[in-house]
This record gives C-alpha cells, sequence and structure tokens, in this order.
C-alpha cells in the first residue's frame, strides 16, 4: 500500500511541475502571403516579425497587434526579410499576436493575409 501512494504522489508531483512550465512564445505561420514570426520564452516576447513569403514583395505596409502591442511598419518595399519589432517584455496569458499585411493599390490598400499565434503557458 505504501508503494502504491509514494508512485501517486510521484505522479502527481510530476504532472504539477509539467504544468507549472511555461510554453515558448516561439511560434509562427502564414496566411494567404504574409507570414509571422514570433521569438521568446514563456509569456516573454523578444521579437515579432511581419514578412511575405519566399520569393514574394509589395509596396504597402505591415500591421503587428496584440497583447498590447499596436505598430505599423513604414510603407515601402516588403520582402521575405520584412519587419522585425522587439517587445522584450511579458505578454498577458492567452494573448493573440497578428500580423497584417497590407498592400498599396491603385484604389487604395488590399490586405494580403492575416496570421496569428498565441502566447500561453
Amino acid at each position: 500500500m505504501l508503494k502504491k501512494i509514494a508512485a501517486a504522489a510521484l505522479v502527481a508531483a510530476a504532472a504539477t511541475t509539467a504544468v507549472a512550465t511555461p510554453a515558448s512564445a516561439s511560434a509562427g505561420g502564414c496566411n494567404d502571403r504574409t507570414c509571422i514570426e514570433v521569438d521568446g520564452s514563456g509569456l516573454r516576447v523578444d521579437m515579432i516579425q511581419a514578412h511575405l513569403k519566399s520569393g514574394d514583395a509589395f509596396f504597402g505596409h505591415f500591421h503587428i497587434y496584440g497583447g498590447g502591442i499596436d505598430v505599423n511598419s513604414p510603407t515601402q518595399t516588403w520582402g521575405f526579410s520584412g519587419y522585425k519589432i522587439y517587445p522584450g517584455r511579458d505578454l498577458p496569458n492567452g494573448s493573440v499576436l497578428c500580423v497584417e499585411g497590407w498592400e498599396k493599390t491603385g484604389s487604395g490598400h488590399a490586405l494580403r493575409g492575416r496570421p496569428c499565434v498565441e502566447v500561453h503557458f
């Protein structure tokens, strides 16, 4: 009986440790032509990059927002190297970070994708 209790306590401690360890804030993905890359650890976000898929380019701007961040890049020609910001801080658990790629057209701007990632434990 004592062995079963000790084993159960060990399993419970391991489960508690696994839950308390934050997930990495590093993530990324693309939607349409626009991509987002987030680098960090736990809830800390060190860098957010907005860029286009490899080989693509447009004249316009990126909008990066979520978790208390709201930044527009300059309007210029963008490609794969894209635009980076460096928040260097923790974001609220469950924050959703998004990037919008806006291409300047003759009649205004056209959305070229809106990828998002979630920062969470």
